[in-house]
């Protein structure tokens, strides 16, 4: 029996892909007006990025417990299709904009899940959905991506 490989390096890496397609798709934003307070629909998630890049270097760094391949749990092929479906995020906002891809995220996510009837994710992703839209759109006064759909269907 071999010791396993530091699962620890393959986790970081995959924080840090997502982080640098996160930092990645921030160029395709459209400008802001200058002078607004606060941080702009850019560089938070550029924060937010650089905060997960710095926490995936410092788990690679760390030596994980040691494990044989036995004890290693396999990934099952929903938790790949939920991580798909983060990295799918991305371009559903951009077709749809930004408010709609939310509920939709969180109702398909949640069904994966599993665990939660889907009247309650409903409820809870239209919740979000509209809590974001009140916070960043009406209370920060900030531009969401709109997406080309719904640009093309004027509004």
């Amino acid at each position: 029996m071999r010791p396993a490989r530091n699962p620890n390096h393959a986790i970081a890496a995959s924080i840090a892909a997502v982080a640098l397609s996160a930092i990645a798709a921030t160029f395709t934003f459209e400008p802001v007006p200058p002078g607004l307070p606060g941080l702009g629909a850019v560089e938070f998630p550029r924060l937010v990025s650089a905060i997960l890049l710095l926490l995936a270097l410092i788990l690679g760094l760390t030596a994980a417990s040691p494990a044989s391949e036995e004890e290693a749990p396999s990934i099952s092929s929903r938790a790949w299709l939920i991580f798909a479906l983060c990295l799918g995020f991305l371009p559903l906002a951009e077709v749809i904009g930004m408010i709609p891809a939310i509920p939709i995220f969180l109702v398909v996510v949640g069904l994966l899940w599993g665990g939660t009837a889907w009247r309650t994710l409903v409820l809870s992703a239209l919740g979000m959905g509209i809590a974001i839209w009140l916070i960043f759109v009406k209370v920060f006064r900030l531009t969401l991506p709109k997406g080309w759909l719904v640009t093309m269907l004027g509004f």
